[in-house]
């Protein structure tokens, strides 16, 4: 009785946060400064967003790539602190946090919501000595605790690209060292049960295993194989979508198409109007060039696709992108590429060169499909200058967080840095109409991103890049 009071009171809890967030979080924030940041392939849970960065962005001195983590209840506890639902702000909100510290070159970070965040980084990360200094290697800090756990120490590869499930119980990575036997040198997929610290080769193949993902429980990997995986095994030389399944212990084929399929990313449910229309169950959404997968017209180019488990292997795919407004043509049909959904399931992110809108933008920008009503909305959030995928959907019902060039929040922007959306209506402003354009904030000074809080240097942006210049005599 004790667990089934406690998960609807943390479903109250994540309802009653959702809500205040969306009546406090500024339409657009820039959380990054200095230093280029893209966001990881791997995935984070819980109002965060694990990346890396070698600026002093939490200001403790720091010169070299390591992980960060923001948090997006913290920010929002220091602009309406302990009123209406925020009552459980902490006494210090800590939006930004620096994860990592010393050599080892942090990459790659995954955060679940119950504070382990799992990265790789070289062997010798804190302070270690064993057969795996030199080689990328995968660990989990937890930052309640402080505590260092050292999942592998193998010398015989790179064990990169660790994820997370929402509770922390299990971590995927993907890792060319032979842990567990099997061929050296090709890049196979594992799990680590952090509670028993046990560890499970998922694939065997001659081909390379890559990008895995969990749901949010864990039952679910989804991850690209050039290897016949449902076969003998051997190496196809192109990329398709799995997923393994932890109830049957057995791994299942998505695409079977005639060029790649790229970039899974896996929900455990669909909800809204998605799953009348690709079915119940878990479903996988990716970018492809293929031409012939089942229920679709292919291309032009690359564009998103989503599938359900539910139907089993190789089942019908839904063709998402080009999505054209109603009385749209786009001129530009453009390529669409690394699809994320939001934490519940509801939406889905991507990145677009389409001019789906006919409203003239170009480039990469970010999009959303809202297919909470039909039919599915479509809505532009950036349009202009450059995203850079992916863009990360998992904070909340009405949130994305995105690498990008374009100044949506109207602080300065110099080169590609961490922004936050709210895009709830009333908030962020979206383009979904035809011939609409986002309304976006005038453009500010780009040299205001590059201030390192050092009052004797001046801070300019020049070609994309924060330069910090000594001012002479300055004391």
């Amino acid at each position: 009785m004790r667990s089934v009071v406690a998960s609807v009171l943390a479903v109250l809890l994540l309802a009653s946060l959702a809500r205040a967030l969306h009546r406090v979080t500024p339409a657009a924030e820039r959380v990054t400064r200095g230093a280029a940041v893209s966001l990881p392939p791997t995935r984070s849970w819980g109002y965060l967003t694990a990346f890396t960065s070698s600026d002093d962005l939490a200001g403790t001195g720091n010169t070299t790539q390591q992980v960060f983590l923001f948090r997006l209840f913290d920010a929002d506890c220091l602009v309406a602190p302990n009123t209406g639902e925020l009552a459980s702000c902490p006494p210090s909100p800590q939006p930004l946090v620096q994860v990592t510290t010393g050599a080892g070159t942090a990459a790659n970070p995954s955060a679940d919501s119950v504070d382990n965040v799992a990265f790789d980084a070289d062997g010798a990360y804190g302070g270690g000595a064993g057969p795996g200094v030199g080689r990328r290697q995968v660990f989990i800090l937890n930052l309640a605790t402080h505590a260092l756990t050292r999942v592998t120490d193998a010398s015989g590869g790179d064990s990169v690209r660790p994820s997370l499930d929402e509770r922390g119980r299990h971590l995927v990575f993907e890792s060319t060292a032979p842990l567990l036997g099997g061929p050296a040198g090709v890049s196979q997929i594992y799990l680590y049960d952090i509670r028993t610290s046990v560890l499970t080769r998922i694939t065997a193949g001659a081909g390379p295993s890559t990008s895995p993902m969990l749901t949010k429980l864990g039952r679910l990997i989804a991850f690209e194989s050039t290897a016949d995986l449902r076969g003998d095994g051997h190496d196809t030389g192109v990329r398709q979508i799995f997923w393994w399944d932890a109830l049957d212990g057995s791994i299942h084929q998505l695409t079977n198409g005639n060029a790649e399929s790229r970039h899974p990313y896996v929900t455990y449910r669909l909800r809204s109007a998605l799953k009348k229309t690709v079915g119940r169950g878990a479903a996988i959404a990716f970018e492809s060039l293929a031409t012939n997968l089942p229920g679709t017209a292919g291309g032009p180019g690359t564009q998103v696709y989503l599938g359900t488990t539910r139907a089993g292997d190789l089942p019908a795919i839904h063709q998402i992108t080009p999505a054209p407004v109603g009385g749209c043509t786009p001129p530009v049909p453009g390529d669409s590429t690394d699809p994320t959904f939001d934490a519940f399931g509801r939406r889905l992110a991507f990145v677009s060169t389409g001019d789906f809108l006919c409203n003239g933008t170009s480039g990469r920008r970010a999009f959303v499909l809202d297919p909470k009503r039909l039919p599915f909305t479509l809505l532009q959030l950036t349009g202009r200058d450059d995203v850079q995928g992916p863009v990360a959907a998992s904070m909340g019902h009405w949130f994305a967080s995105l690498s990008t060039t374009d100044d949506v929040s109207g602080q300065g922007v110099c080169g590609h840095q961490l922004h936050v959306i709210d895009f709830f209506d009333g908030h962020w402003h979206p383009a979904s109409l035809l011939g609409e354009v986002p309304l976006e904030p005038s453009p500010g000074n780009p040299d205001a991103s590059c201030d390192d809080g050092d009052p004797c240097t001046t801070d300019t942006c020049v070609a994309g890049a924060c330069a910090h210049a000594a001012i002479l005599a300055c004391p």
